[in-house]
Formats: C-alpha cells, structure tokens, sequence
C-alpha cells in the first residue's frame, strides 16, 4: 500500500467546501440553542458541535468520493430539517424531540391541528441557505465536469480517515468530560442539538442501568410506609368506577373567576360534596403524554423515558389497576373518541386488563372538535353500553375537546370574556375548560337519569398541563390571572376528585401526591390495598408525607413534596438548580432538597430497571425490595 498517497495533502478546495457546508448549519444550531437558553454551555456546545459536524461531512467525504458535493447537501437538508422541527417541539415541550419519537412517526397524523398551530412563517428561513446551497452545488458540478478532478483523490487522502477518527475520540473525551462535571446529567442545554441526540440514540440501545441498591432502598422504605389505621378502606367497595381523563385540566381554572364567572362551575360544585379533593396533585407524564397519563395511573410505576410507554414496554407482563379490580368481578371498559391505534392503545389495552375499548370505531362521528369526537357526543353515545354492561364495572372516559389549540365553535364559546382575555392563548384554554366542566355536568345527569349515579363513584383527574410557564407570553398572562407568579408547581398541578354520591364524605387532601399513588389509592378505596413495596406509588389517605418525582419535562431528579419544589437545572448543575417553598414562595436551600433529589433519581432507576427487565411478576411476588436484593446479588457476581 502507498501510504504516502493515502496521506498526501487534503486539497484546500475540499476543506473549503467543507468549512462552508459546517459553518452555515453551526450558525442555525447555534441559533436554536439561543432559543432553548442554553447560556453557560454556549461557547461549549457551539464547540461540539462544530466538531460533529466536521466529521460528518469527512465521512460522507470518504463514502462518497465521486459525488461528495451531493451528499454534502443532502446532509445539510436533513440537518436543517431536524433544526426546523426541533425549534417547532421546542415552542411547545421545550426541550429538543427526543430519538424514540421515530415511534410515535404513526401519531402524528392525530395531533396534526396542534402540529401547524406550532408553525410560524420564520421557522422556514433555516432552509433559505439550502436553496442557496443546492444552485451553488448544481453551478459548480457543471464547472467541474461531473466532479471529475475530485473522483479519486478524497479516497486516496487517507488523512481524512485519520481526522474523523480524531475529532470522534476528541468528541467522546469532551462528551466524558461533561457528564463527570453533571453527575451523568447529559441534557440538550450542555451537548446541544446534534450530540444531545447522538447520546439520546445511544441511550435507547442500551439496558436499563443498574440501580444503586442502597438509594433505592431508602426510596423503597419511604415508600412502604403507612398509617397503622387505614383511613376510608373500602369506602368504594361494589360501586361501579368511573374515570373520566380530563384533557389538559389544571387546577388553577378552578380556583379563580373569570369577570365574576365560575370557570368550572360543576366541578366546584363536586370539590363541596361527597367528594375526597386532592389540591395538590401532579402530572407525572412522559413522552406519550395522555396515553403516560393512563399508563402510569394503571400501573403505579413511572413512564419510559425514551418513547409512550405503550411503545417502550409493548409486550411485559403488568399488573394493573384493571386487573385488580377484576379479581372483585369488575368488567372493564375505556371510551375514546378516536383512533383505536392512537398511542396503540387498540394493541395495548389488553396487557394493561381492559377488555372492551370503544373507539371512532363504534362511535358515531357526528361532531368532531379539534382531535376526536366531541365530549357532549362522548357521553350521551356511551350510556347505552354502560347499561349493556354488567355490574360493577369500571370505565375509563378519555375526553379531547379540551386539547391545543383549544380553538372552540363559537357556538360553544359560552364564557363572556374580559377584553384582555380575547382572542389569547389563556383566553381559548379557559373557554375549553368551560365547556369540558359543561359537559361533565351534563354526563353526570346522565348516569342519573339512567339509574347509575347512585351505585357509582365518579373520579376526575387532570392528564397534563395545558398551558406552560416557559413560554414567556403565557407566563405573564396566567401570572395575572391567578395574582402570583406562575411557577412549575403551579404549572404541573392538576386535580383529582372521588365524588362517591351517598356517602357523606367530604374532604379536601392537601399531601403532594402524583399519577403514580392513583392505582394503590383506589386499591384501598375498593377494600384490597396493595401488598407494600408492590408498586412505586403511595395511598394518598395513608401517608403522612407526600413526594412526587419529575422526569421528563424538566430535568429528571426534579420533584415535589409536601412544602417545597426542586427544579433540577437544565444545564444538568445541581448548584444550578431552584428550589422554594411553594406555599409561601421563599427560596429553600439546595443542601435541604439533596435528599429528595436523590429519591426522586432512585425512583425513576428502579421504575426503569423494571419496567425494561420485564420483572413485575416478580415485583408481585418478592415486593420491590427482593429486586434489590436481586440487583445486590448480580453486583456481588460481577465484581
């Protein structure tokens, strides 16, 4: 071989082309990365980046020799694409798409409205430097006669081989380097776009990682830990179950009045009578939002972190609350307006022990809103086979009127709103919730009229939060509304209500609580509480302290308690972070929140490590504290 060929000079012309194809697409990366905030990791990530980029395009040198030029633009299509749509995700989740969203590519059709709702005439000025690009590329390939003078040389040039494999190891080192500095926390605002999503990709290949037994344990005897005395066992026990997924519900809608109007006139008529009201209750989804929602208050244990958990843990054995309330005789049913493979739920809903799904199947579509059939349509078409069925029985309502854009028929627009309020995102949010209380009241009227009110209890919960705090315009518009600033914890809290008519019951709960206590609080509701340790969640009328762990929409380790809110920094810092006092806004120390961050991390590991491992038999058989006993086990053989 002649090597001195192989490392001859790289041609400057080549390195040209080069530096113009990386130093257009950096300019627009690093113009996300302004938008998303990244500040101390700027110059950093911009740095990383760079070097990404290089040897991308040196590899696309060396596969495609002879028409290396073409290639150079296609990957600069595909980049731009992915900055444009990442910019799209993040004016709405903020934080860039994550890789396992390649799965949810079969969602997109049902969320379309909200998609181009997202768009904004700007975003597509990332792709004017590419039609710049390719009439360039096409002027000079006629210049150079079909790329002849450049054929062979790039692949004879064995020094850009030698360069990608520099800049790579270069890149691991400062990738290294970074999650050393972060304990491990690798995010968008300390990689940035390019090698956020090379690490994100790498992290879906690989297991689960393995828990440390002793934090874990600590989470786990938290866990465990319940009143001697159960408060309401019972309480529920024969009645029919009925939830209804309130879309996007917040709390903070029915706390304030808009003009002098109850936004939610029926559901504060529910908080006051027989009704247990859980006022500071939270969201705990992840990438599959509402079908997170459904997955984690079914099964007591936190969504994947990579894709819908529907998707990430297609085929595991679970046990659910479904199937819990069907060793009591219970039928189970889910009504959705939809799609049936909308989040694959159709293929999924088996697994979790739901054995009927009515879907836009068997609905008469007659009155669609916004994603699906209309709520109004929803109730009054689902009564007769809430007759058909028999009792007890336990239905699972997932409403979608109440969904971004919450752009309501103004026949429906029942809310008189203030000048200020016109035609706002907040505005359009208030109306929607309005008219999904209406129809609450009116479903409820319904079972009564059909004799099923009585023998019922009827649960409402908020999925997910429907107007964020980041997006400054909206910040300040609910800052307004509700007299304060609007902060994470108001942002992430969502009701829960357990209206159980007859039972002269009536109490506000005002422990932290999230999704993931639902399932073993109906559990002693219904008289069978769940065996300790056998899920992660915790009976809200059982404890004494409340916690409630973050993972997704803000940096995991993030989390909630009974006074106070940790919000992990984005830049992965742990001395970055914010931490307050809820109730009374001060600022709380980040030496007090180590400990709870340190839990909420050890919850969300050993949710994963099962979940991915397949190991709920085994949870159900040995409690989660016989995992660790497992994991310590495997720790002592591989040492």
């Amino acid at each position: 071989m002649d090597w001195g060929k192989r490392l001859e000079k790289p041609d400057s012309q080549i390195i040209s082309i080069i530096s113009i194809f990386v130093i257009t697409l950096l300019a627009k990366i690093m113009i996300l990365h302004w938008i998303m905030g990244v500040r101390q990791y700027f110059i950093h990530a911009a740095l990383m980046n760079f070097v990404t980029l290089t040897a991308l395009y040196l590899l696309f040198l060396f596969l495609f020799p002879g028409r290396y030029l073409k290639a150079f633009w296609w990957v600069h299509l595909v980049v731009t694409g992915l900055i444009f749509v990442n910019t799209v995700y993040f004016s709405h989740f903020f934080t860039l798409v994550p890789v396992g969203s390649v799965f949810q590519v079969g969602q997109l059709g049902g969320v379309s409205e909200s998609i181009f709702a997202l768009m904004r005439p700007l975003y597509f000025l990332y792709f004017a430097d590419t039609i710049c690009l390719r009439i360039w590329v096409n002027k000079k390939k006629r210049k150079e006669n079909s790329l002849s003078l450049y054929e062979e040389k790039p692949r004879r040039n064995g020094i850009y081989a030698l360069a990608f494999i520099s800049l790579s190891v270069a890149l691991v080192g400062a990738t290294q380097l970074i999650a050393f500095s972060t304990e491990g926390n690798l995010r968008p605002a300390n990689l940035g776009m390019i090698n956020y999503h090379i690490y994100d990709a790498f992290r879906i290949t690989r297991p689960a990682p393995i828990v440390d037994p002793d934090q874990a344990e600590e989470a786990v005897q938290a866990i465990e830990t319940e009143e001697a005395d159960r408060r309401y066992e019972g309480l529920l026990e024969g009645r029919n179950i009925i939830v209804i997924l309130a879309e996007s519900l917040q709390t903070f809608p029915m706390e304030h009045q808009l003009g002098g109007q109850d936004i939610t006139p029926v559901l504060n008529d529910l908080t006051n009578q027989e009704t247990l009201y859980f006022s500071n209750f939270y969201e705990q989804v992840g990438w599959g939002n509402t079908s997170d929602s459904e997955f984690v208050i079914h099964n007591g244990f936190y969504p994947s972190t990579t894709t819908f958990s529907y998707q990430a843990y297609e085929g595991n054995d679970f046990y659910t609350l479904p199937m819990h309330l069907k060793k009591h005789g219970y039928s189970t049913m889910a009504f959705h307006g939809n799609d049936p493979d909308f989040w694959s739920r159709k293929s999924a809903y088996p697994g979790q022990g739901i054995d009927q799904f009515y879907s836009s199947d068997e609905f008469d579509m007659n009155e669609v809103i916004g994603l699906g059939l209309s709520d109004y349509e929803l109730y009054k078409q689902s009564i007769p086979w809430l007759k058909e069925t028999p009792e007890p029985f336990y239905a699972f309502y997932i409403t979608l009127t109440c969904h971004h854009p919450f752009i309501l028929p103004e026949q429906y627009q029942w809310l008189d709103l203030p000048a200020e309020y016109d035609d706002t995102y907040l505005g359009h949010y208030l109306q929607s919730v309005h008219y999904m209380d209406q129809q609450i009241g009116y479903f409820l009227n319904l079972l009564k009229e059909e004799g099923l009110y009585d023998d019922s209890a009827i649960i409402i919960y908020g999925d997910h939060q429907g107007v964020d705090m980041r997006n400054v315009e909206i910040e300040e518009q609910v800052s307004r509304f509700i007299g304060k600033p609007y902060e994470e914890d108001e942002m992430f809290r969502v009701p829960l209500m357990i209206h159980v008519p007859g039972s002269d019951i009536g109490e506000e709960i005002t422990l932290a609580g999230g999704q993931i206590d639902f399932f073993p609080t109906i559990a002693n509701l219904i008289g069978d509480p769940l065996d300790p340790g056998a899920v992660l969640g915790q009976d809200l009328l059982n404890i004494k302290e409340g916690f409630v762990a973050k993972q997704v929409h803000v940096s995991a380790g993030s989390f909630i308690d009974n006074e106070n809110i940790f919000i992990m920094s984005p830049e992965g810092l742990y001395d970055n972070s914010r931490a307050w006092n809820y109730k009374t806004g001060e600022p709380v120390s980040l030496e007090e929140t180590r400990k709870g961050y340190e839990r909420a991390l050890a919850e969300i590991t050993l949710s994963e490590y099962v979940m991915e491992n397949n190991l709920i038999g085994r949870v159900q058989e040995h409690g989660l504290g016989g995992i660790l006993d497992n994991i310590r086990f495997l720790l002592e053989l591989g040492k």
